[in-house]
């Protein structure tokens, strides 16, 4: 849980850069986005406005809160794919705050000089998550 002034524990820091590896799906593990330092960058993007800001405390907030994660001893000690369904989850009940805090990880990852070049979409089967947002509002249309 970030402390009351917004700065974040180092709890939270450890968490918030594996999730960043979970939700940016590289096939060389060199290339995951904690072995580029991205965090800050990300931390950076998210409180360029109020409205972003909000949404990755409310991330960070969640990350902080699993049940799952506080019965094991915190989100570094959940599997691969705890992980992954730990955020899926957060996903599923913040799909609007998660997208922020995903396409700023995108930016910063991508814009790093050391890693792959950006994919044309994320609509590939590698990526697991931005997908939820995108069926709400397509089913919102209907």
């Amino acid at each position: 849980m970030p402390n009351r002034d917004g700065s974040l524990k180092d709890s939270d820091r450890v968490a918030l850069s594996i999730m960043l590896d979970r939700i940016i799906p590289v096939e060389d593990h060199e290339k995951v986005p904690s072995k580029f330092g991205i965090l800050d960058s990300v931390i950076e993007l998210n409180s360029t406005n109020d409205t972003s800001k909000n949404g990755f405390m409310k991330v960070v907030e969640a990350l902080s809160l699993d049940m799952m994660a506080h019965a094991v001893g915190g989100f570094a000690a959940l599997t691969e794919e705890q992980q992954i369904q730990s955020i899926r989850s957060i996903e599923i009940s913040l799909p609007e705050e998660l997208n922020v805090v995903l396409q700023a990880t995108r930016h910063a990852y991508y814009e790093h000089p050391d890693t792959p070049d950006r994919p044309i979409n994320f609509d590939s089967e590698d990526e697991i998550f931005g997908k939820v947002l995108t069926e709400i509002k397509s089913t919102e249309r209907r």
